[in-house]
């Protein structure tokens, strides 16, 4: 068995020290232990362990809660290998040969007595040892440093060696006999190094990798460039929105200007007077900056890209949440760049508490002026198709301009960011603590005004998150999030299938599924879609972007539902690679849990860290369950989609509490 050293993993979830191993863990005790993540059906092998050798087979046993019969399950397969023999309690999977690294299978168990419970369990199939190109991160003189590289198959125990060329002075590796293998230390000096690490399985079977390691001074930061961001949270019990934009130097020096509305103190155009950018190691730090109000601290973690990431505010000032930030295309600042058709979306409170949000539509000329603008809202007197009007103003060198929206009869003065030519973040800054406090986005819309039907071909993935507001402060309001795929679009007859995970109020629908379900697209991409089933209709509005994508309004929902549509690509999916994670809570519905996680490794059925556990993905639909050891967005249960596979994956991550006052969606990214 492989040991996880929770020394070795340098990298933060949440506030702790993520602990892993490069392949999944396993225990030999003569209990069978559960390998499978689902409902209903419990899967276990004799030994606890689903990773296999090539050529060789795998029981699996299944047990089936309220199966009164006996019936047992049916079986299916997916990915290489074969079923050997089953019966409707025990199978016995056959691993193929022939494989290069590791390779992944997912077996699912479906109750016969009830279809709707079933678990799902990945095989990882281990062949000849292959190390895929590591990501390196660039390390800083005299502070703590840390990265990994892991191989793929081959057989434990490994040794690693530095087979060409040297490490930078003061890093040296963690001396790891894992799939694994830490370099781990503090630089001394300034520069980069190129070297080739080889690992040695215990059959004598060998990979290498060749990458480079660049040790900047001190004081640079990870982050270098002008960055857009938004941020969503709470401030004893009252939302709290944000977008803003920060400027990191080569020096680690900070510059900037942001719109924020709270309900106690709005400040609309705030220039930041002094800030740092301060790295804790790896791909996270800190922006710390100082205001005219006081001063404040951030918490980031960022892709290898350098080009967008995570962040979060905990910083004793009071605010809680979190939110993303994007490097910023200056090209795109000019309104002449940033003409054409466009969809919006926001979502926060009216002002007094009660959740608010609005979707829509609108054409913008090369002077930033709207027309055919159409917008709902979930106003207490609700806006359904109503005129959507605006003039923006041209931006300033942060990419930040103001603009008033029209909304129906109704005025929100906005502050806006440009993202790029295709993308903006807005936030409302009236600067009066009764007016809405919502933020959100502006995306193209491809195609315009000729959408139809066919808009939602293709499936597609829905984070949908409200609440609903307690009568008493600082109680925060009971949340609702859910995730929902929609697919088997039938344009012609205008319906299509829904999967939906619920957490609302303090229940939960998991895996629930209406077919046939009524929608319709017009020209202009507002559309409609109605699920019904035994217990309720619910009814959505939403504007499409024509990728697929677009912003979803429940506006007759109690806790006043919004979300994000993103298409989802790479269906079926074959296989879930070994992959690095960025990300954290979206849209924060409640105070806690805030999370940052600046490096989370999904690897071969394995969810690493101090919060471990596991995973099984479903390849048809790209829905993942997942089981972890402790609450994380919301549950020790995970219930997430697979968007859109490399080379850059996108997941998105509900938690499945009972107690929805703590469930949040969350979005990771591949790095």
């Amino acid at each position: 068995m492989k040991k996880c050293n929770a020394v070795r993993w340098g990298v933060v979830l949440l506030a702790l020290v993520l602990a892993g191993c490069g392949s999944k863990s396993a225990s030999t005790g003569a209990t069978p232990i559960g390998v499978g993540v689902g409902i209903g059906v419990a899967l276990t092998t004799p030994t606890g362990v689903s990773v296999v050798e090539q050529g060789t087979t795998l029981e699996i046993d299944a047990a089936v809660s309220n199966d009164p019969t006996n019936a047992g399950v049916s079986w299916t397969l997916s990915g290489p290998g074969s079923i050997s023999s089953s019966t409707s309690t025990k199978l016995i999977y056959q691993a193929p040969t022939g494989i290069v690294g590791a390779a992944v299978a997912t077996v699912i168990a479906t109750s016969i007595a009830d279809t709707t419970q079933s678990s799902a369990a990945t095989i990882t199939i281990n062949g000849t040892p292959s190390i895929a190109q590591p990501i390196i991160f660039p390390a800083n003189v005299s502070i703590a440093y840390a990265t990994y590289i892991s191989v793929a198959g081959g057989v434990a125990p490994y040794t690693w060696t530095v087979s060409n060329g040297t490490l930078p002075s003061g890093l040296q590796l963690d001396g790891s006999t894992t799939q694994t293998i830490g370099v781990v230390g503090t630089p001394k000096t300034v520069g980069s190094s190129t070297v080739t690490l080889t690992v040695t399985d215990a059959n004598s079977a060998t990979a290498s990798t060749t990458f480079t390691i660049v040790v900047n001074p001190q004081t640079a930061c990870i982050l270098n460039g002008t960055y857009a961001y938004s941020f969503t949270g709470f401030r004893s019990g009252v939302k709290v929105v944000r977008a803003g934009s920060f400027t990191v130097d080569s020096n680690g020096n900070v510059t900037g200007i942001f719109d924020s509305e709270d309900g106690k103190k709005p400040q609309v155009g705030v220039t930041l007077t002094k800030g740092l950018c301060k790295n804790y190691g790896q791909n996270r730090g800190y922006l710390q900056w100082t205001t005219p109000g006081g001063g404040e601290t951030w918490d980031y973690a960022t892709n290898s890209t350098l080009s967008a990431g995570q962040l979060q505010e905990n910083d004793g000032s009071g605010v809680i949440g979190g939110g993303q930030f994007v490097r910023q295309d200056a090209t795109a600042f000019p309104l002449s760049a940033r003409s054409g058709d466009f969809v919006l979306g926001a979502s926060g409170d009216d002002g007094t508490g009660r959740r608010y949000a609005l979707v829509g539509r609108f054409t913008q000329d090369g002077t930033g002026a709207w027309s055919s603008g159409s917008v709902d809202d979930d106003a207490a007197t609700p806006l359904a198709g109503a005129t959507l009007a605006s003039t923006l103003s041209a931006v300033d060198a942060n990419g930040r301009g103001t603009a008033t929206l029209n909304v129906g009869s109704r005025s929100l003065p906005i502050a806006y960011y440009v993202v790029s030519a295709s993308r903006a973040m807005f936030v409302s800054s009236s600067g009066t603590a009764a007016d809405p406090r919502i933020v959100g986005e502006i995306h193209a819309q491809v195609g315009g005004a000729t959408q139809s039907n066919a808009a939602l071909s293709g499936p597609a993935i829905l984070s949908l998150w409200g609440s609903t507001p307690t009568t008493t402060k600082p109680v925060q309001p009971a949340s609702t999030v859910a995730l929902a795929r929609l697919s088997n679009a039938n344009p012609t007859l205008g319906t299509l299938d829904v999967v939906l995970d619920v957490v609302d109020q303090t229940t939960k629908d998991v895996n629930s599924t209406v077919t046939f379900a009524p929608y319709a697209v017009a020209a202009s991409g507002r559309g409609t879609l109605t699920l019904t089933s035994a217990s309720s209709t619910r009814n959505f509005v939403l504007y499409v972007d024509g990728t697929g994508g677009g912003f979803v309004l429940e506006p007759s929902s109690s806790a006043n539902n919004y979300g994000i549509l993103e298409p989802q690509s790479g269906v079926p999916f074959n296989s879930f690679n070994a992959a690095y994670f960025v990300g954290g809570t979206v849209n924060a519905v409640a105070t806690s849990p805030i999370t940052l996680a600046s490096q989370i490794l999904f690897q071969l059925g394995s969810i690493s860290g101090n919060i471990t556990g596991t995973y099984a993905l479903d390849p048809t639909t790209g829905r993942l369950l997942g089981q972890v050891t402790r609450n994380l967005f919301g549950g020790t249960g995970l219930v997430m989609y697979l968007v859109s596979p490399g080379p850059i994956t996108h997941v998105v991550v509900m938690g499945d509490g009972v107690n929805s006052t703590y469930s949040q969606i969350a979005w990771l990214e591949q790095f």
